[in-house]
């Protein structure tokens, strides 16, 4: 089954146990029940091996020249507003889902409003966490009238063995 999807994880976290962090812990229990996880290509850090890389700019920009002829559906990208100018660029018919685990106004690419609003507009999807976390990010814009946005609470439903 072809890979269309990509989840690319904060280049800081790992799929290694030792390294893992809330985030990829997170990402990987929730592939082990998703319907799509044939059709998902989990990226991190741990698929590159030049060590410029451990920089978030020179991350994402080593993603989009490794998968630049690749036919990506949606990229969904965890606590990284900083990453959407870079992969709408290099990937202008993705969606892009973005995933808020932490306050947006403590993260680059999200701090200033007209950073928000832009966001906005250029994601398809922008998942929170929390109430909490979707109140800070509309705090001071001038409307929230976009309905590309909502609220997924973590956990997994796991289906009970008969």
């Amino acid at each position: 089954m072809k890979k269309n999807i990509f989840i690319i994880l904060p280049f800081k976290e790992s799929l290694n146990p030792n390294k893992s962090g809330a985030v990829s812990i997170y990402i990987k229990d929730f592939l082990k029940y998703s319907k799509y996880k044939n059709n998902i290509k989990l990226v991190s850090s741990d698929d590159f091996t030049n060590s410029k890389i451990f920089r978030n700019r020179n991350y994402i920009n080593e993603f989009c020249n490794k998968y630049k002829n690749t036919d990506i559906s949606i990229i969904e990208i965890h606590n990284r507003p900083e990453y959407v100018n870079i992969l709408r660029k290099n990937f202008p018919n993705s969606k892009i889902i973005l995933t808020y685990h932490n306050d947006p106004l403590n993260l680059r690419g999200s701090n200033s409003e007209s950073e928000r609003e832009k966001l906005l507009k250029d994601c398809y999807k922008i998942i929170f966490i929390s109430k909490w976390i979707k109140n800070r990010f509309f705090i001071h814009l001038r409307s929230n009238i976009r309905n590309n946005y909502e609220i997924i609470y973590h956990g997994v439903l796991k289906k009970k063995k008969n």
